[in-house]
């Protein structure tokens, strides 16, 4: 019974485009942003992520991980505020005959044409990466603070690839069968869920330190739903351009710093 109105809630509702969309949570855009300001700082952003990621990495430059942090506070914070935002360009989903909020408009051909759409997917996917990078990067030193080795803290890694392939899986059934691609976001968001919770269960046993523990966890859980909204969008945009992003993910090696 609970399964069919679900259903029938998703049937009327609403598609998989973005977690606000499915969470009807959005806000009027209190500070008048343009739509394409946030896209274009998170791309700002990203480019310093990026250049901060490396130089903490390759150039032993450890003392910049306070600007990491702040950089990955500012992404996350600009990503919610933008994709919770009302004050976005409208599509028409030709499956429900409604219009809805186009969190990745500067994705889609038929509101930017294919040159900018193409464009645009193509500086999103390079966003999605550099912010999923520097937020492992952040999750690798808090957890090096706790004590950790380098194999627990790999183990974050195994949520990053279900959230990939499962965005993946639900944005090439969206296409072809929209409601079972809500169901799989669904289901892997709360596999994503369990998994968090238990790798915290899992830590806190191996510290003893609780509070910096579900502090970690905490910021891992706001940092990812960022970056998955963000994900999702890229699959909504062009799938053929996104996929190889989860491949690319399962060979990508963060460095695990050590203390100064």
């Amino acid at each position: 019974m609970l399964l069919q109105r679900l259903s029938e809630y998703i049937v009327a509702n609403a598609p998989m485009s973005n977690l606000p969309e499915l969470l009807s949570l959005h806000h009027s855009n209190p500070l008048g942003l343009h739509p394409i300001a946030i896209p274009i700082f998170l791309l700002a952003l990203a480019v310093a992520m990026h250049v901060t990621t490396y130089r903490i990495n390759h150039k032993d430059m450890g003392r910049l991980y306070p600007l990491l942090y702040t950089l990955v506070g500012l992404a996350v914070a600009a990503t919610y505020y933008y994709c919770f935002s009302d004050d976005l360009p409208l599509f028409e989903d030709v499956d429900l005959h409604r219009k809805e909020v186009s969190v990745g408009w500067f994705c889609q051909r038929d509101i930017v044409g294919l040159g900018w759409s193409l464009t645009g997917e193509l500086l999103l996917t390079y966003v999605v990466v550099v912010f999923l990078t520097a937020l492992l990067q952040v999750v690798a030193r808090l957890s090096d603070l706790l004590g950790m080795a380098e194999k627990q803290w790999l183990e974050w890694q195994h949520v990053n690839f279900v959230m990939l392939l499962g965005a993946s899986i639900a944005g090439v059934l969206d296409v072809f069968a929209p409601i079972t691609g809500v169901w799989v976001m669904i289901i892997y968001q709360m596999l994503m869920l369990l998994m968090i919770v238990t790798k915290t269960v899992l830590d806190i046993v191996r510290t003893h330190e609780s509070g910096r523990c579900l502090t970690v966890a905490l910021c891992y859980l706001i940092g990812i739903e960022a970056v998955t909204m963000l994900a999702i969008e890229c699959i909504e945009g062009y799938i053929y351009i996104f996929i190889p992003v989860v491949f690319i993910f399962t060979t990508v090696s963060v460095h695990y710093k050590k203390k100064a």
